[in-house]
């Protein structure tokens, strides 16, 4: 019995450390402070690396940074973990559409209108494709 409750204090450490991480990291990149953000949002996926939330707001902040192919390698981890989720392949999309991979662009995209499809960011982002094919 001693054993089981130290594992779940170690648990209840481990969590309670991996969501203050998250808090710091997302008051980071709030600021501005693109580098501690990875810097703890990484830390956080040392506690939990099948974590959703931390590879999808590392993303966004590595893309912010202009750090594009690891921004895509998080967008696409957190895609693996939740497929489900919209806005990953809208971000996602993003990247590629910067990256002038138009086709990945639009792939991503249309997948996200299937998860979404009233979405007015990726009504928008696909009417940037059509307009861009048009030139």
């Amino acid at each position: 019995m001693e054993d089981e409750l130290d594992f779940y204090e170690i648990e209840m450490f481990n969590l309670t450390m991996a969501i203050t991480r998250m808090s710091l990291a997302s008051i980071h990149a709030a600021e501005g402070k693109l580098d501690a953000a990875i810097e703890e949002y990484t830390r956080v996926l040392e506690f939990d690396p099948n974590l959703y939330t931390a590879y999808y707001n590392r993303g966004r902040a590595l893309w912010r940074k202009g750090e594009r192919e690891r921004a895509k390698d998080d967008m696409t981890r957190a895609i693996n973990l939740e497929p489900g989720v919209a806005i990953t392949y809208i971000c996602r999309g993003d990247i590629y559409y910067d990256q002038g991979d138009l086709g990945s662009a639009r792939k991503d995209y249309r997948k996200a209108l299937e998860l979404s499809p009233s979405n007015p960011a990726v009504m928008e982002r696909m009417s940037l494709l059509r307009k861009r094919k048009k030139r």
